[in-house]
């Protein structure tokens, strides 16, 4: 992979996780895998994560599309344009945010919504009212005992270009918080939800 081709994945986790502040976080939750491929200009990145919250509050959290700013500080705007029926709906994010404070950027992004309540999620990018010429990301739920396991998978083909300025270590490394720090912030803001009986999340 080139310098260029290692910035701009970078970039990319950052687009498709978000970027966090960087205040300490404790991370309950238990992230077991985190796979991130880079070829031309194609990005993709999977993870597996254990979710000490139930399915149905974790289904709600990342269905709350006026709220992900909660998720992920770098949104600045997001909310519904159209309901096509009662489980697809077209998303506009608007994100700032920085590459190791040397490239900043402002990104538009709208994606057709596809839920299927309470297993999964599908959002597709819309490219002519993008700043990114294709890209998908797949939220995939099951129920445990210990939570929900989550499976998410993403891909990406960014519309811009990036300054060629970082390295793989630090790539990795950048990829890897801001995936913990998101599924921690799913995983609070899902305990935060009352289930049966009006009661929160307890983990046994």
């Amino acid at each position: 992979m080139t310098q260029l081709g290692r910035s701009q994945a970078l970039l990319c986790g950052w687009l498709v996780l978000g970027w966090p502040s960087s205040a300490s976080i404790s991370h309950a939750a238990e992230v077991t895998l985190v796979d991130v491929h880079h070829t031309d200009q194609h990005y993709t990145l999977r993870l597996e994560a254990l979710i000490a919250a139930p399915r149905l509050a974790v289904f709600q959290v990342i269905t709350d599309y006026d709220q992900l700013h909660r998720l992920h500080r770098r949104v600045r705007e997001s909310r519904v344009l159209h309901r096509f029926d009662a489980r697809t709906a077209e998303v506009y994010t608007l994100l700032r945010g920085c590459v190791a404070a040397l490239f900043c950027r402002t990104i538009r992004r709208v994606e057709r919504v596809v839920e299927s309540p309470p297993d999964s999620l599908v959002a597709t990018v819309v490219p002519e009212q993008s700043d990114l010429s294709a890209g998908e990301v797949r939220w995939d739920l099951e129920e445990t005992q210990q939570g929900t396991l989550l499976r998410y998978e993403s891909s990406m083909d960014p519309d811009f270009w990036v300054p060629a300025v970082l390295g793989d270590a630090l790539l990795q490394t950048s990829i890897r918080r801001t995936t913990l720090q998101m599924i921690e912030r799913v995983e609070v803001e899902a305990q935060a939800i009352d289930v049966g009986g009006g009661e929160a999340w307890q983990q046994h």
